[in-house]
């Protein structure tokens, strides 16, 4: 052994105290941790460390925890019994050791109600979907604050939605994940619902979006706000097709997949929201919507918007408008910056503002003006 000595033997044998224990248990687990030990080395060093896990001084036990937690070839049984030893002597462990399986760790989370323990556990460099499921299911706060602090930890979104009657009703716990970022937008719709104005003007930055200006007092200020956590290209793009249909459907079964959004997502270029959206009120797989959606004719589009019970006097309004801002787009793969510009330019150079019924009420959406006309509003909701 490179650090412990002959003297050191005998000082454990001749004033066997806490002080002299602990030293001497840091010499041992430093050579151990060298990877020098013959094998047979190894196998004595193990047999002290089985000893020492039972020393009656708390103090022993913990520098044990401490010079093992980042050894990977440590016997499986010793640190199973740190890990279960007092909260001071399992963090370490806990929080660092390779040695520690995915079934260990989520029989500690089960198994005990110690919250420091819980948290060491939360903050590991990487923890799994299954395990931070487990951790959810703690049900407590400061536990869930530090899994959603870790970057390293994999949440599915299925656990995130099981956990949100909790999640909603704490203020940190939403901050927490608006800061973790990375969020799906079926998480991040839920969010933007129910957090502060500051929160959404965070999620805004961080997402690169920008927010509309809703008037407060208007009736669909809800729907303009969650049109405002939407990609802000509005593009039609296989990269988010799955995330979106996800917050279609969850806008569709919690009875918000309402004409308005649909009408309102196609006048601010969220082509993708509108196709899906229109999908799924006519209950139609979504290639489908786009194939009757993008016919040249008039009977494909006719027979889709009915289907998904459009109201009738916004048909042609909506018809012109969609294949203008197709057009514009070159069909959903691209939106310039000056995409409300351009289909106000092109509606009024094509004379649509004077011949197309409600045509007047989109250019008020387009152009960001909220109120509109009001019996126009009153039609589409």
């Amino acid at each position: 052994m490179m650090n412990v000595t002959g003297m050191d033997v005998k000082k454990l044998t001749t004033e066997p105290s806490g002080r002299v224990r602990s030293m001497i248990t840091a010499k041992i687990a430093a050579d151990y941790r060298s990877g020098n030990f013959t094998k047979a080395e190894a196998e004595i060093a193990a047999d002290i460390f089985r000893i020492l896990v039972k020393d009656v001084e708390k103090k022993v036990r913990r520098t044990l925890s401490e010079q093992l937690c980042m050894c990977p070839n440590v016997p499986h049984d010793i640190i199973m019994q740190l890990a279960q030893d007092e909260t001071e002597v399992a963090v370490p462990v806990l929080e660092n050791s390779i040695v520690l399986t995915e079934d260990d760790l989520m029989s500690i989370v089960r198994s005990t109600g110690e919250v420091i323990k819980l948290c060491a556990i939360a903050r590991r460099d990487t923890v799994s979907g299954e395990l931070s499921a487990c951790l959810l299911d703690t049900h407590n706060e400061k536990v869930i604050a530090t899994l959603f602090e870790n970057r390293g930890a994999s949440i599915a979104e299925k656990d995130m939605l099981a956990a949100w009657s909790q999640i909603s009703s704490s203020k940190t716990l939403l901050e927490t994940l608006v800061n973790r970022g990375g969020l799906s937008l079926t998480v991040a719709e839920k969010i933007y619902y129910v957090v502060t104005d500051d929160l959404k003007r965070q999620m805004a930055k961080s997402y690169k979006i920008g927010l509309p200006a809703a008037n407060k007092a208007a009736s669909d200020t809800r729907e303009w706000e969650m049109l405002g956590i939407l990609p802000s290209d509005g593009a039609i793009s296989p990269s988010n097709d799955e995330d979106v249909e996800d917050l279609v459907d969850q806008l569709y079964m919690g009875n918000r997949l309402t004409h308005s959004l649909l009408i309102r997502s196609l006048c601010v270029g969220a082509l993708s929201i509108f196709e899906a959206g229109v999908a799924r009120l006519a209950g139609v797989p979504r290639v489908n919507a786009r194939i009757l959606l993008l016919d040249s004719g008039s009977l494909g589009f006719q027979a889709i918007y009915k289907t998904a019970n459009m109201p009738e006097g916004f048909y042609e309004a909506i018809r012109v408008l969609l294949r203008i801002s197709l057009e514009e787009t070159e069909f959903g793969r691209t939106k310039r910056a000056d995409f409300r510009k351009r289909i106000i330019d092109r509606i009024y150079m094509e004379g649509h503002h004077r011949s197309v019924e409600n045509m007047e009420y989109l250019l008020s959406i387009i152009g960001g003006k909220i109120g509109g006309n009001v019996s126009a509003a009153a039609a589409v909701h």
